[in-house]
């Protein structure tokens, strides 16, 4: 038997998150020193603290291009958050001498949630970026413009040739 199905697909003239060749947004992202502790800054069973030593403004000021990852990998809804994290903790270490990482948590109170989620707070940087969804992972320029946006899990072959295609 044969069925037949339609569905209405309505895209958006502009997107909701910074586009491809935009510059990136010069966020005060939350580093270490304004925290006390990882449970602070990430959800991150086994954070890396080079990840969270500089805001995403002064990633754009050193010029070097940039990878940043948006993630919850705790409260992850699609279960990708922190693989997707793993992927980017592989690549800084062979990148991280020509270009800067950084990992956003989604959620400004990490310590506070307790597994529940009505006690979350959405990050400004996540506010300020537009993001509908977790994860996302940004490939910026050393001029600190956006080359490659990714939403979902990515695979390292896909954010390497991206990758290639802003380092000096």
């Amino acid at each position: 038997m044969e069925r037949k199905a339609s569905a209405r697909v309505r895209v958006k003239e502009m997107p909701a998150t910074p586009a491809i060749g935009a510059s990136v947004p010069r966020s005060v992202s939350k580093t270490l020193d304004d925290v006390d502790g990882f449970e602070q800054i990430t959800t991150d069973f086994e954070p890396d603290a080079d990840l969270y030593r500089m805001t995403i403004a002064e990633a754009l000021d050193a010029g070097k291009p940039l990878m940043v990852v948006f993630s919850t990998p705790a409260y992850c809804q699609t279960a990708t958050c922190g693989p997707q994290l793993g992927v980017i903790k592989e690549m800084k270490a062979e990148y991280a001498d020509r270009m800067s990482f950084i990992h956003v948590e989604v959620y400004d109170n990490p310590h506070e949630i307790e597994g529940d989620l009505s006690r979350a707070v959405i990050s400004p940087t996540v506010e300020e970026w537009g993001l509908p969804s977790e994860p996302w992972t940004f490939v910026v320029d050393g001029e600190g413009v956006i080359r490659a946006k990714f939403e979902a899990f990515t695979t390292r072959e896909e954010l390497e040739e991206a990758v290639t295609g802003v380092l000096p």
